[in-house]
């Protein structure tokens, strides 16, 4: 029995995909003279719907087949052959995928964004705990363990949506990405005509520079945490991080915990392990898991203020003028 609900999710998927790659301007085909059979917006969408079913290219073709709804939507006869996206997937540019990844947020219409950085790890490889545990003992035999890709995000935590991100090999310290992912979340934001309205992070990211670029260049509310609580503040180093230890007690809220949250949904629905074997496919499936995210959070979000939202609205005006102004007609 189809189970229609999980059909019209990744319809919904589908068409904010679309709705991104054509807010972006990026062109149907990648050229002028090509078979214009199914061409970049096809191989884009195709490649995220992988991503968050979690599949192998061949397990994918072969459910797509028989989902003749998403075909037909797409505008296409018949589901490409698995190399066909393995080829698109190895000539599309890293810059280009990451530019329609960063393209969600300007679907948003909010301008003031609260903000916030993090990382997470995800598996290069998809040997179980036990295998890895067992060949790390005996190294000449067997071959080295890759080490795991640490992903860095620069996030909307009032959307919980990905702004920018820096892909590396970990392990490495979080104050090597966090300059150039905020500043690359600067320049996103003030082409969106956004401004950040606060910066959240963890002890991790602790550092003058952090805390200068968040109060001198984002022109927002400093909430990183500071390391060493307990010593005075004319020991801590730094102007911005002794600003930062006056006002430690003034904050209340806990806004950095819906970054952990955006990382446990990726791991959890798009899959914490990466298939591909080559370094720059490794980058771009992960990208393609936050594409995957992106597009699914924005149809959660838009089902919230059509629905949930604006009824509940309607609801308390409607209970604010059967209370005070006592009209009849109301009831009737």
């Amino acid at each position: 029995m189809i189970n229609k609900r999980k059909e019209k999710r990744y319809i919904k998927f589908v068409k904010f995909v679309l709705r991104n790659i054509e807010n972006l301007r990026i062109r149907k085909y990648s050229h002028k003279f090509s078979k214009k059979m199914y061409g970049n917006w096809v191989h884009i969408v195709l490649l995220a719907l992988r991503q968050k079913m979690d599949k192998s290219y061949r397990e994918f073709i072969d459910i797509l087949e028989m989902c003749t709804e998403l075909l037909n939507l797409l505008e296409i006869k018949k589901a490409p052959h698995f190399t066909t996206l393995q080829k698109a997937a190895g000539r599309l540019r890293f810059n280009f995928v990451e530019k329609i990844m960063s393209g969600f947020i300007l679907l948003t219409m909010t301008i003031y964004v609260r903000t916030g950085i993090d990382s997470t790890g995800l598996q290069p490889t998809r040997a179980s705990s036990y295998y890895t545990k067992v060949i790390s003992k005996d190294k000449k035999k067997r071959r080295k363990i890759r080490k795991f890709i640490k992903l860095t995000m620069f996030v909307d935590l009032d959307k919980q949506l990905i702004i920018s991100q820096k892909i590396r090999r970990g392990p490495a310290n979080d104050n090597k990405d966090s300059l150039p992912v905020m500043k690359k979340g600067k320049y996103i934001l003030d082409q969106a005509g956004k401004k950040a309205k606060s910066v959240d992070a963890d002890k991790g990211y602790d550092s003058e520079k952090n805390h200068e670029f968040a109060v001198e260049k984002l022109k927002a509310e400093d909430r990183i945490k500071i390391k060493n609580k307990d010593v005075p503040i004319h020991r801590t180093r730094g102007t911005y991080r002794k600003k930062a230890k006056r006002r430690i007690n003034k904050l209340r809220a806990n806004y950095r915990s819906k970054i952990e949250t955006i990382n446990s949904v990726i791991k959890r629905i798009e899959g914490s392990t990466v298939r591909s074997i080559n370094v720059s496919m490794q980058n771009k499936e992960v990208l393609f898991k936050e594409i995957a995210y992106q597009a699914d959070r924005l149809s959660k979000i838009a089902k919230y203020y059509s629905t949930g939202f604006l009824l509940s609205r309607i609801k308390i005006k409607l209970k604010y003028l059967k209370n005070n102004l006592s009209l009849k007609w109301i009831e009737t």
